[in-house]
């Protein structure tokens, strides 16, 4: 392998063009700190966006189906604050929708079903009977607070969750240290648990997290009162913008660079800094920095050699920052038809959900001039087994080559489906609805992207029992202290699995390490 010489010495250099990393990048340049400095970035992959991607399915010239990312919330004011600065324009991400369908142990309901405790195929006890008014995870949660906070009437919105993580016990336990499913289970019935579960349309948000971190994450997220918005073009308009303003300030950013291991060096100037050994297209290039940002998850931090002054085996410190998250495993599966057959139903838009595999599906926008439609479906957690016996089928549609862009039409091409799973969702979703497999519904198209292949190792990572998120979350920006070297991205937030996240970590690691001024588009 042939190595290229050293380059001039980087003021920054960067691992990883999602979010995190290029938004750190433009931030940096446009500050008085790092106006006109020498800032780099690398990324392993031919795109920007890491796990947001926004595919145009062929036929639909105006659709954008999310096969990463795909929603902010109301409450995520750092990504509202961003996107609004940026003029990226929005529209309502809908969910909830009363005719939609809830097909839960065999009985075809809708969504406006939910709520009536007459007609759901679950067992609840009148005690529970709160939650189908107030959510069963709140209920669960109003529950939990009372015990540890040794009150009644507990108000989740004014619940300093900090404090509860940092002291609070449960029946002589340290939340932390116990898990959420565990606490759920034990404040309301079990079928209450199974219906609230089946009906998340997610099988691991209950399962992965420690009570402290999993339950304000679960309410803040997926609460009552919670509206979600997305980009219009797509999210992945978010990194492909950001990628321009880094650029347009003196930016770089290189592509299909895979970095291999970095360690700290003495520079020319006596000054402390890293150097980084890459691989692009068969070639050794080493490259220094003054300062090393790994915007990166922890699985893409694992893959590194784990050598040198950070990540060396004797740091044992550091490895267990590393790994104090669970990495989720999550796939994204969006299925194209000639036409909306699900229109027959009266069902026009949001989410439906069911207990079969598919778990939640997503009726998706693509645009006023078709009559063709798509159903997304979003897979995590324990049902990915049924899949894994499917994904690896050799036929599947066509895979065109890419090129070096976020072109939408060719990441479509480049995540094409296994056939198998293309026609066994297929069939759960014809079940799910009630509907006969007829010609005129059956696929045309499709594309599939697994998020818990490497380099990700998971679309999202979640805090697990006995971790001190608090403490972890602080440490790891600067894993060895007075060292060089950073640490961003969704993983050791307190937004893990969303954008909002890897904004946190980043203004995190810019303030309180690198010296960076809030942004004024963020108050």
């Amino acid at each position: 392998m042939k190595t290229d010489a050293l380059n001039p010495v980087l003021d920054v250099a960067i691992v990883g063009a999602g979010v995190s990393g290029l938004y750190s990048g433009w931030r940096w340049l446009t500050s008085s700190q790092g106006k006109g400095s020498r800032v780099e970035a690398f990324e392993l992959s031919h795109r920007v966006g890491g796990r947001l991607m926004s595919a145009q399915p062929p036929g639909m010239p105006e659709g954008r189906i999310e096969l990463g990312g795909m929603r902010y919330t109301s409450a995520q004011t750092m990504v509202s604050s961003l996107v609004s600065y940026l003029k990226l324009e929005t529209v309502p991400f809908v969910v909830a929708q009363d005719p939609n369908m809830a097909y839960l142990r065999g009985r075809h309901l809708r969504t406006r079903d939910l709520s009536d405790p007459a007609k759901v195929p679950y067992d609840i006890p009148k005690s529970d009977y709160e939650g189908f008014t107030k959510g069963f995870t709140a209920l669960a949660a109003e529950r939990y607070l009372e015990e540890v906070l040794h009150r009644k009437h507990v108000d989740l919105k004014t619940v300093d969750w900090d404090k509860v993580a940092e002291t609070g016990r449960y029946e002589g336990h340290s939340v932390r240290d116990l898990t959420m499913r565990y606490i759920y289970n034990r404040s309301v019935s079990h079928e209450s648990f199974q219906f609230a579960e089946d009906t998340s349309g997610y099988d691991s948000i209950f399962f992965t997290w420690n009570a402290a971190d999993g339950f304000p994450w679960n309410i803040g997220d997926y609460g009552a009162s919670i509206q979600y918005s997305r980009l219009k073009e797509g999210y992945e308009m978010l990194p492909k913008t950001l990628h321009q303003r880094f650029e347009s300030v003196g930016g770089k950013v290189h592509f299909e660079h895979r970095l291999q291991r970095f360690d700290t060096v003495q520079l020319d100037d006596g000054s402390e800094g890293a150097e980084l050994h890459l691989v692009h297209a068969g070639h050794h290039k080493v490259v220094r920095a003054r300062k090393l940002i790994l915007a990166m998850p922890r699985r893409s931090l694992e893959l590194l050699d784990q050598t040198g002054a950070v990540l060396g085996k004797e740091h044992h410190e550091v490895h267990k920052l590393i790994q104090s998250v669970v990495p989720i495993p999550l796939f994204k599966l969006a299925l194209c038809y000639r036409t909306r057959w699900w229109e027959e139903l009266g069902i026009t838009q949001g989410q439906s959900v069911t207990d079969l595999p598919i778990r939640q599906c997503y009726y998706w926008p693509v645009g006023d001039d078709t009559k063709a439609g798509a159903i997304l479906i979003y897979n995590d957690g324990l049902d990915l087994a049924y899949w894994a016996g499917l994904r690896n089928d050799p036929e599947g549609f066509p895979n065109e080559d890419g090129t070096d862009s976020n072109d939408p039409a060719v990441e479509w091409k480049e995540n094409p489906a296994p056939k198998l799973m293309v026609q066994e969702a297929h069939r759960q979703l014809l079940e799910m609805h009630g509907l006969e497999d007829t010609p005129e519904r059956r696929p045309y198209a499709a594309a599939y992207r697994d998020w818990g292949d490497d380099p990700f190792g998971g679309g999202a990572n979640f805090w697990p029992q006995y971790v001190d998120s608090q403490h972890v979350s602080k440490r790891i920006v600067q894993p060895v202290k007075g060292k060089p070297v950073y640490i961003c991205g969704e993983a050791y937030s307190h937004a893990q699995g969303w954008v909002e996240g890897a904004l946190a970590t980043a203004e995190d690691m810019l303030q309180n390490h690198l010296g960076l001024q809030p942004p004024p588009y963020m108050g």
